[in-house]
């Protein structure tokens, strides 16, 4: 097998893994809106208000899921940036040895699960604003469930 020929089917497969974290991501986003809205519906059903703010230890899980998804995501990103260059050198005439020089292939076989701090730290990057503004709406809407329930005057049962 040409050097090329392992570099075409590592970016195809980091490509693949990208998409996955993708979809994760997204279905992560989904659980965290349902499970927010049927917490809050369940606790102005049972008229016990406090249930409402259950949901701010259950999107921190939410959240923490969707950083480590977000993470691997970015790793496979960074490994694709390698492979392109590393295509880009051989197009451009390069031998064999100095495209190969310092390649890791098997990507997904090498990850790594991240430390708290590192997953935490995404939230740092200014261009991932709209994860944390996800998660703080949603917490929003589960403290302003609890306090407008204050004021909701009850049919007596």
């Amino acid at each position: 097998m040409q050097p090329i020929d392992t570099l075409q089917t590592d970016f195809a497969q980091t490509l693949g893994f990208i998409d996955k974290c993708d979809d994760h991501i997204f279905k992560v986003r989904n659980w965290a809106l349902l499970t927010t809205s049927a917490v809050i519906a369940f606790s102005i059903s049972q008229d016990f208000d406090p249930i409402a703010l259950a949901n701010l230890a259950l999107l921190v899980a939410f959240i923490y899921l969707e950083l480590i998804y977000k993470s691997f995501q970015d790793s496979a990103i960074e490994h694709t940036t390698d492979i392109s260059q590393r295509i880009d050198l051989h197009l451009g005439g390069a031998n064999s040895a100095a495209v190969m020089q310092g390649y890791a292939h098997s990507f997904g076989r090498k990850l790594q699960y991240p430390s708290a701090r590192h997953v935490f730290a995404i939230l740092g990057n200014r261009k991932r604003w709209h994860i944390l503004s996800f998660y703080l709406l949603l917490a929003v809407f589960s403290v302003g469930a609890f306090i407008v329930a204050q004021f909701v005057e009850r049919a007596p049962t």
